[in-house]
C-alpha cells in the first residue's frame, strides 16, 4: 500500500442548491419491505409523486398483491418482485430484472429506499434475546443494506451519468441509531452501522452521482411498533404520522435537500421546509455520528 488510508468522510460543500432535479416520470424507485408497514405507506406515495415503483417482500406472492392493490388504488405503475436482501443470488437476480424493466421502458433506477429491516423479537438485555433473532436482525438491517448498496450503485451511479441528474439512495434509519435504545442492542447497533456505510457511499460515490440519506421515520403505528412494549404508552399524537414520513422522503428523493446528503434528518421533527431553512451552513459533525 502506497498511501495512509483516508480515515473520516469529508462531506460536500457544494449541494446546497434547493432545487427538484429529479423527474419522477423518467424514474424507477425501488422500495425494499415496501408491500406493509412504513414500505407500503412509501411505496404508496411514491406511486402516487408518478415514479413507477419497484415493491419488495420475502415472499413474491405478499409484494406481487401489494403491487396490485398499489397500482390500483394510486393509479401508478407498480411492480412486486419476491426478495431477500441478505441473500446475494436473489439480489443479483433483482437487479437483471431492473435492467429488463429499464429496458423495456426507457426509465432509469434513480431512487433506492432501504426500507426492509427487523428488530430483535424480545426487549431487554442483551443476553436474554433470541440469539436468531440477533442473526436476522444483522442479516436483515446491515448486511441486506450493504448487498442492495453493492449491487444497485453502480445501477444507481449509471443512471446519473446517463441523465445528467443525481440518483439518490434513503436508509431507514431510527433514532435507535443515532442516540441507542438499550432494550434493542442489536437494532441499534445495526441502525448505527448505516452511518458507516453511508460515509463509504459519499466518499466514494458523490462524484459519481450518489446522494445517501439517513431517514429515521420517527414512531409510525406498524404492527411491528405496537408489538414492542417500549412504545405502550403511545396515543395519539405521540406516534409520528405515515404523512410524515413519505412527504419526508419525497422531498429528499426529488433533491431539494441534497444538502444533507451522508447526513440523519427524521420524520415527525425535520420537514422539507425547516431543512431547507438549516441547509446552508452545515457543518461537518451536524446530523452525523462523529466522535472527536
Amino acid at each position: 500500500m502506497t498511501e495512509k488510508l483516508p480515515y473520516g468522510t469529508n462531506l460536500p460543500a457544494g449541494d446546497t442548491e434547493s432545487e427538484a432535479t429529479a423527474v419522477p416520470s423518467e424514474t424507477i424507485a425501488l422500495i425494499t419491505g415496501g408491500a406493509r408497514g412504513i414500505g407500503r405507506h412509501l411505496s404508496e406515495a411514491f406511486a402516487k409523486a408518478g415514479y413507477d415503483v419497484i415493491v419488495t417482500a420475502t415472499s413474491a406472492e405478499k409484494a406481487e398483491a401489494a403491487a396490485e392493490e398499489i397500482a390500483e388504488s394510486t393509479g401508478g405503475t407498480v411492480t412486486g418482485v419476491g426478495l431477500r436482501t441478505d441473500d446475494v443470488t436473489a439480489v443479483k437476480q433483482l437487479r437483471d430484472s431492473v435492467a429488463e424493466l429499464e429496458k423495456s421502458t426507457g426509465k432509469r433506477l434513480q431512487v433506492l429506499i432501504n426500507n426492509a429491516g427487523r428488530i430483535e423479537s424480545t426487549e431487554g438485555p442483551l443476553w436474554d434475546a433470541d440469539p436468531e433473532s440477533l442473526k436476522d436482525v444483522v442479516d436483515a438491517n446491515v448486511l441486506g443494506v450493504a448487498l442492495m448498496i453493492n449491487v444497485f450503485a453502480p445501477v444507481l451511479m449509471a443512471g446519473a451519468q446517463a441523465t445528467g441528474r443525481p440518483s439518490r439512495i434513503i436508509d431507514l434509519n431510527s433514532g435507535s441509531g443515532a442516540k441507542g435504545t438499550p432494550a434493542y442492542a442489536v437494532y441499534s447497533a445495526s441502525k448505527a452501522a448505516l452511518f458507516r456505510i453511508a460515509d463509504s457511499v459519499v466518499h466514494f460515490g458523490h462524484d459519481k452521482g450518489l446522494r445517501i440519506f439517513e431517514m429515521a421515520p420517527g414512531v409510525v403505528e406498524t404492527a411491528m411498533t405496537k408489538s414492542m412494549p417500549v412504545h405502550d404508552f403511545r396515543q395519539g399524537d405521540d406516534w409520528t404520522s405515515p404523512e410524515q414520513v413519505t412527504d419526508l422522503a419525497v422531498a429528499l428523493a426529488s433533491g431539494t435537500l441534497d444538502a444533507f446528503t451522508g447526513r440523519y434528518v427524521r420524520a415527525g421533527a425535520d420537514t422539507e421546509e425547516s431543512l431547507l431553512a438549516e441547509a446552508d451552513g452545515l457543518e461537518e459533525s451536524t446530523r452525523r455520528i462523529v466522535l472527536g
